[in-house]
Parts: C-alpha cells; sequence; structure tokens
C-alpha cells in the first residue's frame, strides 16, 4: 500500500507540473489568501451572533425583531457584500 501510495503521489506531482503554469510560491500564497478569507468570514459572522444574542438579553427582543433587524442589517451593506454574507442563522 505504501509503494501505491508514493506512486500514486508521484503521478499527481507530475500532473501538477505538467498543467499548472503556476510556481509554488503562487500556489502558496493563494491557499494562504483563502484561509484568511475563510477565518475572516467566521470572525464576522461571529461578531454578528454575538451581536444578535446581546441585543436578545440585553432588550429582550423578539425572534421577528431580531430578524428584521438582521434583514435591514444586509440591505444596508454594500451589494458586493450582500452576494458575500448571508444572514447569520438565528437562535
Amino acid at each position: 500500500m505504501v509503494i501505491v501510495a508514493i506512486r500514486y503521489m508521484i503521478l499527481a506531482v507530475t500532473r501538477f507540473e505538467n498543467t499548472d503554469e503556476r510556481g509554488i510560491e503562487e500556489i502558496m500564497y493563494g491557499i494562504q489568501r483563502e484561509v484568511i478569507n475563510k477565518m475572516m468570514d467566521c470572525a464576522v459572522i461571529l461578531i454578528i451572533d454575538t451581536l444578535l444574542e446581546s441585543i436578545r438579553v440585553c432588550f429582550g427582543a423578539t425572534e421577528d425583531q431580531i430578524n428584521e433587524l438582521v434583514c435591514v442589517f444586509i440591505s444596508k451593506l454594500p451589494e458586493a457584500w450582500r452576494c458575500r454574507f448571508t444572514a447569520p442563522q438565528v437562535g
């Protein structure tokens, strides 16, 4: 099994080298950007969820009021952001 796995890795690297014009540095930077973007997305969602929970606790907001607040908030975002972020799951 080890020999088969090594052979598969060699074939995968060979195929990659023959089909991808980017260097390893470009690929690593691309992966790094993707990871950072995902982390930022998660952080923003966590902050919004925490804010909504705080509003619910401090002001006694109902689920309908929270949902309305989320809809208004999203409608105020720039168009490019609205299609990137969806409303966080309330509850």
